[in-house]
């Protein structure tokens, strides 16, 4: 009777495991996963303002801008480009430690390189997580810009975060998401 019992449990868990992959599997390799990711990402339309906040997303140790922070530096050139008057200001400083420089610094000489004047670039580069990041820039550049006027680019899966953040710091600012593609991943392992 034991052994009856066993088995029957032993069937159960079977049948169990093959339903959960199986709904794993629809959730992960399906547009399902898509839908469920839409309303967190926050892109707002983009205005007149005074200064486009780029957040970084790390780098590569020689001191190239890795994939998502140059979307990121696109989405602010095409921004500037629209708006010519406004500045950007860099933020992050996870520190590259071939390069010896911060991916701030980086992420300046990379927008320099597609013809951004220097004087039109600021650097924040105190602290290195998007929280603390958002605190600096507001406490530092406070004088020098209105956030409620500024754009914060970022990646579609970082908006939701940073949006609320904001609204937690007191700041209604436009939030942008640099690329929509991003709930797809870019490798199989993420």
């Amino acid at each position: 009777m034991e052994m009856l019992k066993c088995e029957i449990a032993k069937k159960y868990v079977g049948y169990l495991s093959i339903i959960a992959n199986i709904v794993l599997l629809i959730i992960l390799f399906t547009p399902l996963t898509e839908q469920l990711y839409k309303p967190l990402i926050v892109d707002e339309p983009a205005v007149p303002g005074d200064v486009i906040v780029v957040l970084s997303s790390g780098g590569y140790t020689h001191g190239f801008p890795g994939f998502r922070t140059i979307t990121r530096l696109l989405k602010a050139l095409e921004l500037y480009r629209q708006y010519p008057s406004r500045k950007i200001l860099c933020s992050g400083g996870f520190r590259l430690k071939k390069a010896d420089k911060t991916i701030a610094q980086v992420m300046k000489e990379t927008l320099i390189l597609y013809g951004i004047p220097g004087d039109d670039i600021l650097v924040q580069d105190d602290t290195t997580n998007t929280y603390l990041d958002i605190t600096a820039l507001l406490e530092r550049f406070r004088e020098e810009f209105d956030f409620n006027n500024a754009l914060f680019v970022t990646s579609s899966y970082h908006t939701y975060r940073v949006k609320k953040i904001l609204l937690k710091k007191g700041v209604n600012a436009v939030v942008i998401s640099a690329n929509p593609w991003e709930p797809y991943p870019s490798a199989w392992s993420e």
